[in-house]
């Protein structure tokens, strides 16, 4: 996993010159903002795709290519969007949900950095009971986030950055789960893929995941 995380470093740094910041990467352990659907999820999903939003091919391959290996290290399977393409057009977001079903998926992690235009002033809370209306299917939300991020400057004199991920029911587009990393540190000595990987756990933990045939012999889910 290594190799892919020092891509998706270098990409960084040549495109959208935040280097500094997640070269090293990261933010202090955990994952928090969680939110997850008040009903409970049906059944583990076990066929997922992730859908990165960045401002530049590149970036967009590399957080792909890093979740797909995070998922890999928790003996999970997980495919990045090329299998999306061409339906990954922004003016027709709904597109991408026909797009995902054709190509197997039965829900999709769709991730991208956060530039905060301020600084938290206390902790964020691990669990929250509310996400904006915006988050709650997935093609309003992709359409919301491609833009913001694909708009000049976003990237310019933010104070901080969090990875935001989101899961999303492939059938119904509704939001199952919705987590940010804590503030990337550049003192941390985590990387972006323990970061990421952390992501999977908590994704695992909150029962989203099929276990691993070797796990499902000492856990089963409610």
């Amino acid at each position: 996993m290594n190799n892919v995380i020092t891509k998706f470093n270098c990409a960084l740094r040549m495109i959208i010159g935040i280097a500094p910041l997640l070269l090293t990467a990261c933010a202090t352990n955990g994952v928090n903002s969680i939110w997850l659907k008040p009903e409970g999820v049906p059944a583990p999903y076990q066929h997922l795709i992730v859908l990165g939003i960045a401002n530049h091919p590149k970036i967009q391959r590399a957080y792909e290519d890093a979740f797909v290996q995070a998922f890999k290290a928790q003996g999970l399977t997980a495919r990045s969007s090329e299998a999306l393409v061409p339906a990954l057009n922004p003016k027709r977001s709904k597109t991408i949900q026909t797009g995902l079903l054709r190509a197997g998926a039965d829900a999709v992690l769709v991730t991208h950095l956060v530039a905060e235009p301020t600084k938290s002033a206390e902790p964020l809370p691990v669990r929250v009971n509310t996400v904006p209306e915006v988050y709650r299917q997935l093609a309003p939300y992709y359409q919301d986030v491609y833009f913001k991020v694909m708009r000049t400057g976003y990237y310019s004199g933010y104070q901080e950055l969090r990875l935001e991920s989101n899961c999303y029911d492939t059938k119904t587009g509704a939001l199952l789960w919705s987590g940010r990393s804590q503030p990337l540190d550049p003192n941390s000595e985590q990387t972006i893929g323990q970061v990421m990987a952390q992501v999977v756990m908590q994704l695992r933990d909150d029962r989203l995941l099929a276990l691993p045939r070797a796990d499902r012999q000492t856990q089963t889910y409610d």
